[in-house]
């Protein structure tokens, strides 16, 4: 990856190749610093394209020459040695850490996801890639990391049903574990005719031609470039409510809950035949790593049990799209609200039809025996915003 024609490396090695008074000879080592000074500013914006991304990526900022600017998430820049910054996320035992950008598909119906890692001190089952469309759902993929430290390149095909509505978020995240993982060289593009972690169908293209070797640019030449601020290419939505921080260990929604589970046992759910075999192991799961833990859900009821519930008890079911469809499984999901003391007001927040913020402490988190797969879930000490 880091070594494409279009990559970070590609575009520092090239240089002397495009300037030849950029060589590094024994005579000319002033020279070249005094020339690199002067037209730092010139060359990086010139080739800033090469330098932080690949031609029609639709990510931007994807090799984190920029800092942070775009991305959000857990993460931070790292300095390497060579003088490459990448991204580090700090894992957690509690909560999946990511790292995340939206951005527009442009129309295409098909694109992959390429980018580097690799495990610093890291213990755990790897990674998590998730796709997913503003009220539409996810689409995950799990990866694991190389034991020995080493970087791997990663590469998955995504393909999205209809042409409607191209915004879509690339989330990449540790999950549970310790230690940390560093990424790079974020890309999302239509699909190459290269080979990698999901290779193409055999009647592919022949691979492109490599880039001419060419002598590397001194790091200290390569650091003197300027940095400047890359502007995202497509705006935010308005719309959109901001999403507030949430103190460490703390679930943000249903959707999140269900992406911390073990996807084979979410795979299993899915299947009539191992679906009872699935529940147990993410009751079990649940029971382990979600039951006591604080919880901030944005939620739309859809059904109250008035008939049943209590002052300082509510019952209702919830609609929370991208949990409930989680990767082609249907899950329903019906949640007691538990209050510490009477709360006139809260049947009425909580009637059909009303979108809340309910936040309080899980009590209860399981997948219920039987026909169609159910969590049911408990918020306790709870508050309705």
């Amino acid at each position: 990856m880091n070594n494409s024609p279009f990559g970070k490396s590609a575009f520092k090695e090239s240089l002397p190749k495009v300037f030849p008074f950029m060589a590094r000879t024994p005579n000319s080592q002033g020279l070249v610093f005094r020339a690199a000074r002067f037209f730092g500013a010139i060359l990086f914006l010139g080739f800033s394209g090469l330098a932080a991304d690949t031609p029609n990526n639709l990510i931007s900022n994807g090799g984190f020459e920029a800092g942070m600017q775009i991305w959000r998430g857990d993460g931070k820049i790292v300095l390497l040695p060579d003088g490459n910054r990448v991204c580090e996320i700090e894992a957690s035992k509690s909560r999946m850490k990511d790292l995340k950008q939206e951005f527009h598909l442009r129309q295409l119906q098909q694109v992959e996801v390429v980018f580097r890692a690799r495990a610093i001190n890291y213990t755990g089952p790897g990674l998590r890639i998730s796709m997913h469309q503003h009220g539409g759902g996810s689409i995950i993929w799990n990866r694991d990391l190389p034991a020995d430290g080493s970087w791997r390149s990663y590469r998955i095909l995504y393909t999205r049903a209809t042409a409607t509505n191209d915004l879509r978020e690339l989330n990449i995240a540790t999950l549970l574990g310790s230690g940390s993982v560093q990424i790079d060289d974020v890309e999302v593009r239509e699909p190459s005719k290269i080979a990698g972690d999901e290779p193409t169908p055999p009647t592919v293209a022949p691979t492109a031609t490599p880039a001419p070797q060419a002598t590397p640019l001194p790091p200290a030449v390569a650091k003197q470039l300027p940095l400047p601020p890359i502007q995202p290419t497509q705006p935010k939505p308005v719309n959109q409510p901001p999403q507030p921080s949430l103190p460490p260990g703390t679930f943000g929604s249903l959707e999140q809950v269900m992406n911390s589970a073990p996807a084979e046992a979410l795979e299993k759910v899915k299947d009539e035949a191992t679906r009872q075999e699935g529940a147990a192991e993410l009751a079990d799961y649940f029971s382990k790593n979600v039951k006591g833990k604080p919880a901030r859900f944005r939620v739309k009821i859809d059904e109250a049990r008035p008939e049943i519930s209590k002052p300082k008890e509510f019952l209702v079911h919830v609609s929370d799209i991208p949990a409930t469809t989680w990767n082609g499984a249907r899950i329903a999901v019906w949640m007691w609200v538990r209050f510490t003391e009477e709360n006139p007001t809260a049947a009425e927040k909580l009637s059909v039809g009303s979108e809340r913020t309910i936040s309080g402490v899980i009590t209860r988190c399981l997948i219920a025996k039987g026909g169609r797969p159910r969590i049911d879930i408990d918020v306790g000490q709870a508050k309705v915003e």
